[in-house]
């Protein structure tokens, strides 16, 4: 058994330790952009992708195999919004394009042939963004894999997810997304 002092010896090393991980994850050394150092936004082929950086991930893709581009970032009622307004001109914009959809869980359901899709909840109540999940997930910090099974689970209804994928248009009046990999948010 530890007497006292040998407990709180610990617990000092531990906090120390934690705290130079911390620092060292979170510490880059950027500063910020002045008019003088424009700011840049592509990612350093060395960085590891999906790994939350100030609380939220980067607006790039998790997947290892995709481009370290930025990509385009919308709210799941933005997309309904956009195929009520005009369905050419949502098509235009979302159809055939890599995109992160942000929303709120409905809820997970399996369609025909066994595919998995996420329903994203809208204004609407009785519409929702529903994206298809690819079979092989990136469930983790520098590209870790997992069957979309396992990753659907860590999602439950009513928490914010956000998913990268294709347009693929609307069906039954609703947006229609294919190729998709779940986001940290459902972590």
């Amino acid at each position: 058994m530890l007497n006292r002092t040998q407990q709180i010896l610990i617990a000092i090393v531990a906090v120390a330790v934690l705290g130079m991980l911390w620092f060292a994850g979170n510490d880059k050394g950027h500063e910020p952009a002045t008019a003088d150092t424009p700011a840049t936004t592509a990612q350093a082929a060395s960085d590891v992708r999906g790994v939350p950086r100030n609380g939220t991930l980067d607006p790039v893709s998790i997947d290892p195999d995709r481009p370290a581009d930025r990509l385009p970032q919308y709210q799941a009622d933005a997309l309904l919004n956009d195929y009520r307004d005009n369905p050419g001109a949502a098509d235009d914009r979302y159809r055939g394009k890599y995109i992160i959809v942000e929303g709120v869980a409905s809820g997970i359901r399996r369609g025909e042939a066994d595919n998995v899709f996420v329903d994203i909840r809208t204004s609407d109540p009785n519409a929702v963004v529903r994206a298809q999940l690819l079979r092989r997930q990136i469930c983790g910090p520098a590209g870790r894999v997992c069957e979309v099974e396992a990753r659907a689970t860590m999602v439950r209804r009513g928490q914010k997810v956000a998913v990268e994928c294709n347009g693929a248009g609307q069906s039954d009046g609703m947006p229609m997304l294919t190729d998709c990999l779940l986001r940290g948010g459902a972590n």
